[in-house]
């Protein structure tokens, strides 16, 4: 759900926006009981793990602006605390999120006072909204945490209908080699605080594409653990899922400012329209 690898270590585990090793930070928003559960877990030390502002949120912004600028419409899927909706809303977005985790809705409510965001509680994998959104974002890895091919066709097609006419969706994942290439478990430790640290163990399913990260944290709370499985899709793959569901890819990149891509590359921004747009 960020564009940041998260602030208190350098290399983490997936779904990281500008991190080292096998790529960064988990999600926030995918469905099933499961990632509900990671969500309902981390809802109040989320905001601890990734920075609120900062370039690569900029980056992003400036991103979006030029594909769609605001006052576009804009739905956020698993936008979690509102780490990207708030200073969307701010730059003048009109942004609906969406996540599975009614305790990181709640945070997003006390971090948007003003209410300048509305959100749902919804399973995004059979996505149904009433409007249209000239924008969709899928950050941070939140694609990869539904756990089938199925369940990422499923959602595709639920963003082609969420769709406006001319509208498009950005996806941020990371790169699948990130993980693919890890023959074995492996550990990363991180500061969460002065008095906490962030444990997380990785292991990779190549044959399923399945990668399980198991997060720790160690604080005066006592020990927390929180699990997050996340399935990786090949960009070839992601290309067929999506017309599939009747969309094409546009444009596929390595970061916000649209640098291209290449075997080091840490993470992917895709674009997506429809196929008749």
């Amino acid at each position: 759900m960020t564009t940041e690898a998260p602030q208190q270590t350098e290399s983490r585990t997936k779904g990281s926006n500008n991190g080292s090793a096998p790529g960064g930070a988990p999600g926030s928003g995918a469905p099933s009981g499961g990632s509900s559960a990671y969500g309902e877990a981390l809802a109040d030390v989320y905001d601890s793990l990734y920075p609120t502002s900062g370039p690569a949120i900029d980056s992003m912004i400036t991103f979006l602006d030029e594909l769609r600028p605001a006052p576009a419409s804009l739905l956020e899927l698993g936008v979690g605390t509102g780490r990207l909706a708030i200073p969307l809303a701010k730059h003048g977005y009109r942004v609906h999120g969406v996540d599975a985790s009614p305790a990181m809705l709640a945070k997003l409510h006390e971090n948007d006072p003003t209410g300048g965001i509305t959100s749902s509680v919804a399973d995004f994998s059979a996505l149904v909204v009433e409007e249209r959104y000239d924008l969709v974002l899928t950050a941070l890895n939140t694609f990869f945490m539904l756990p089938t091919q199925e369940l990422q066709i499923s959602c595709l097609r639920g963003i082609h209908d969420a769709l406006a006419d001319g509208g498009a969706a950005v996806f941020e994942t990371y790169n699948p080699q990130n993980y693919h290439r890890l023959s074995e478990a492996t550990t990363q430790i991180g500061h969460l605080a002065a008095d906490a640290l962030l444990l997380d163990t990785i292991q990779v399913n190549r044959q399923l594409q399945s990668a399980l990260v198991v997060h720790t944290i160690l604080g005066p709370g006592g020990l927390r653990k929180v699990p997050e499985v996340s399935r990786y899709a090949w960009p070839a793959e992601f290309d067929v899922m999506a017309r599939l569901a009747g969309l094409r890819v546009t444009g596929r990149w390595s970061g916000w400012d649209r640098s291209p891509l290449s075997e080091l590359t840490e993470k992917h921004i895709v674009v997506v329209e429809r196929q008749n747009a």
